[in-house]
């Protein structure tokens, strides 16, 4: 909020006070793994804390070069949904009978208690199945920002852990233009995107699709 590509986002006396709520978040989200019926008030005090001060500021929370044109989800979704309901479109997928939307608020309350999970702990046994993991993240995304994703990633625990630490961070390249900044080992990759926020594919299509089939095609990044 206060340190990112950019600028700050919010005051300093704000980010001092999501600074101090940081820790009774971490602190609710512990008890969440412990406890289900915790959950709830765990996201609702991280939301309320850490999520809110930044969004009224009026900023894109998922790229923080931008305010936020169309809320609540400030991007302009209107085309997709047009096409995707479409009736030819719609025969297609399979999806006769249904409707597209961008987003599902009802779907997406229903996911509270999920939202204050550690799903991490799936991905060492993937990794030990020789299943291989790419966590990739847009550099002005604040939602799901980099910092974060790649704050996990470093401190997994698995086999592959020290090399993976060990491995840097190593400048990825499309086109011989430097794209963003990658690390891997052992079939773990994480990807930090430049100029780009959370939606990655938007704002960088032609680096996304190489991105993707660098590693549908198991080639290295760097």
């Amino acid at each position: 909020a206060y340190k990112n590509p950019v600028k700050p986002v919010v005051n300093w006396v704000v980010y001092q006070g999501m600074k101090l709520a940081s820790k009774k978040c971490v602190s609710q989200i512990q008890q969440c793994q412990a406890d289900q019926a915790k959950c709830d008030a765990a996201f609702a005090f991280c939301q309320a804390s850490l999520v809110s001060p930044v969004q009224l500021s009026g900023i894109n929370l998922y790229d923080v070069r931008e305010k936020c044109k169309h809320p609540p989800l400030c991007y302009d979704f209107s085309s997709t949904e047009k096409f995707l309901n479409l009736p030819e479109v719609l025969e297609e997928l399979g999806t006769t009978g249904h409707k597209w939307a961008s987003c599902n608020m009802i779907v997406n309350a229903r996911f509270r208690t999920d939202w204050m999970q550690h799903f991490q702990t799936v991905i060492p046994p993937m990794l030990e199945a020789g299943i291989r993991v790419l966590i990739y993240a847009g550099e002005m995304d604040y939602i799901c920002n980099y910092l974060g994703n790649k704050a996990w990633t470093l401190q997994l625990p698995w086999k592959g852990k020290e090399a993976f630490v060990a491995a840097g961070d190593n400048a990825w390249t499309v086109g011989g233009k430097q794209a963003g900044l990658a690390r891997a080992a052992q079939g773990f990759t994480f990807l930090q995107v430049h100029d780009a926020g959370h939606m990655v594919p938007l704002d960088q299509p032609e680096n996304s699709l190489a991105m993707l089939n660098a590693f549908l095609a198991d080639e290295p990044f760097y």
